[in-house]
């Protein structure tokens, strides 16, 4: 008898195992998209009944689509995997896996991709993924003939479709409305958009293979001031920051002392500022990018060269320092080096590294500049969700901070505390960094300009982490801290009147402004500058602040 049930396997037609499956999925993989549903159309049960029967219809007649010999049990099992894995994610973070969601997928590191692969994740897709995936791979599936199985098929699917049309007309007014309104609303249904996402981003990805990289600013070159004789190089450190918000910065008006450094320091900190992306896939490359963020798209910045390239064509000498994972194609063409994967044990643990392997060897590479250069550190910063990761023990300040990235199992006030000591340890590395382009005074004209690439959602309004589309991400994850020093020497050298810069701190910035401001700022002139962009350029005078 034992054996008998141990060589049970239970018998279905195909299209009843996708008529299952659809069920499943819509029903049990969209917590996410039925929670807004019910909010979107709060007060209007019928047409929620009519979403779900319309849908439900719809799911039915797509799985049914792959109810063939051979075909049925791969694609409905990729179908669990990936609606089970999406229901996760947008479940527990809020988030949108859209086609730059899947592109930070694909780019990042086993080390990050560990903090997401926790065990409560193992166990869901345990639960809700691979036990109903042996299910449909232990079924007995009852084929048709093919030709009788395509005319049941359509028999099936058709009616469906009409459903689907129908419950869409019956209420087409209602849902055009809160689709227009409400942009997120259908980019939460799972699987569909998920897959349909991933699908346009490797279709873009094989077309992207082809790009041949167009040369930018060849005409660059470093303008020298009039009777400015002998000069110092200049060497500008461009810190681009991971996940700092700006509302949690102390110097723009947050309660908490974030910054307790970089306020004793002679800066400018400009208050609005917006990114150009709410991930680093997307915000990276086009901080350094000739084109401004309504006019950035992926595929433009593989195929023109970036700031760092101008600044090489101006015979200034570019570099990349990147702790992150990886300068996102940025600096291809110039040196650069990979701190993320040193294995020095005073910085380094699980395949990630403190913030200050950036600053460990910064004054040996200063003492080695004999011209103009601009240096690059791309930060770890305040990556989530391993927050309590990104600083030393020393700096947690704000207790008790969650020591899990598992948001779940914290509070929200830990998480906060564990997110505000990272920027405290930031605050830490760009003051170290100020402190030592300051002491190189003697011989360089230093400056240092920090951006954030994008920001962070810590629970508002039910979102975690990043990567929200740009179109309705909250201002946590676009509005980022931008800080500007400059040593007294650059200011005398180039005519940068400080006070100016500082009346200026609270009016409207971008990463928009970062490409022409460095080029200002290392005086470079070239047919792309655009000096609306460069914040210096209205801030020049003939003396020193």
């Amino acid at each position: 008898m034992f054996k008998t049930l141990l060589n049970f396997r239970p018998r279905m037609r195909s299209e009843w195992l996708s008529v299952l499956t659809a069920v499943y999925l819509l029903l049990f993989m969209n917590g996410t998209f039925w929670a807004k549903s019910s909010v979107y159309l709060k007060g209007d049960g019928l047409t929620l009944f009519a979403l779900g029967i319309g849908l439900l219809a719809a799911f039915i007649a797509l799985i049914v689509t792959f109810s063939a010999k051979y075909l049925i049990k791969p694609a409905l099992i990729l179908l669990i995997f990936a609606g089970v894995a999406g229901a996760w994610f947008m479940d527990r973070f809020g988030i949108i896996i859209d086609g730059e969601m899947i592109r930070n997928a694909m780019e990042t590191n086993q080390a990050e991709a560990g903090h997401l692969i926790t065990s409560a994740f193992i166990l869901h897709m345990v639960l809700f993924g691979i036990l109903p995936s042996l299910f449909i791979a232990a079924v007995d599936i009852e084929h048709r003939p093919i030709l009788k199985k395509v005319a049941v098929n359509m028999m099936i699917i058709l009616p469906c479709l009409v459903v689907f049309g129908l419950a869409g007309l019956s209420n087409s007014g209602t849902f055009i409305f809160n689709i227009r309104q409400h942009r997120d609303w259908f980019r939460t249904l799972n699987p569909v958009f998920p897959m349909a996402s991933a699908a346009g981003f490797f279709i873009g990805e094989s077309k992207e293979q082809t790009i041949v990289v167009q040369p930018l600013g060849t005409d660059a070159k470093v303008v020298e001031e009039a009777a400015a004789g002998h000069r110092k190089p200049r060497v500008t450190v461009v810190v681009v920051g991971e996940t700092a918000r700006a509302m949690n910065f102390q110097l723009g008006g947050y309660q908490r002392e974030t910054n307790p450094e970089l306020s004793k320091r002679d800066i400018v900190y400009f208050t609005d500022t917006s990114s150009c992306g709410t991930a680093t896939a997307v915000s990276v490359p086009c901080m350094f990018s000739v084109f401004g963020r309504t006019d950035y798209s992926h595929a433009k910045a593989m195929a023109t060269e970036d700031l760092m390239d101008v600044l090489a064509h101006a015979g200034i000498k570019t570099e990349w320092w990147d702790n992150n994972t990886g300068d996102k194609h940025v600096a291809d063409r110039i040196r650069k080096t990979d701190f993320f994967k040193s294995n020095d044990p005073r910085f380094c643990s699980g395949g990630e590294c403190l913030d200050q392997i950036l600053v460990d060897g910064l004054d040996t590479w200063l003492d080695k500049v004999d011209g103009d250069a601009v240096l690059v550190l791309h930060q770890l910063g305040n990556h989530g969700p391993a927050y309590y990761l990104r600083y030393p023990s020393e700096f947690g300040k704000f207790l008790p901070d969650c020591r899990s990235v598992d948001f779940d199992t914290c509070t929200p006030e830990t998480i906060t505390n564990a997110y505000d000591n990272a920027l405290l340890y930031t605050d830490h590395i760009l003051s170290e960094v100020i402190d030592k382009l300051g002491s190189h005074g003697d011989r360089l004209d230093t400056a240092m300009i920090y951006m954030s690439d994008h920001g962070e959602s810590l629970g508002e309004n039910g979102l975690y982490l990043h990567g929200a589309p740009y179109l309705f991400a909250p201002k946590e994850q676009t509005h980022v801290p931008f800080v500007l020093w400059t040593s007294p020497g650059l200011r005398l050298a180039t005519g940068i009147d400080k006070p100016c810069l500082s009346a200026k701190a609270d009016e409207p910035h971008s990463h928009d402004n970062l490409f022409h401001s460095v080029l200002g700022l290392m005086r470079v002139k070239t047919s792309v500058y655009d000096p609306a962009l460069d914040i210096f350029a209205a801030c020049r005078s003939g003396v020193s602040s």
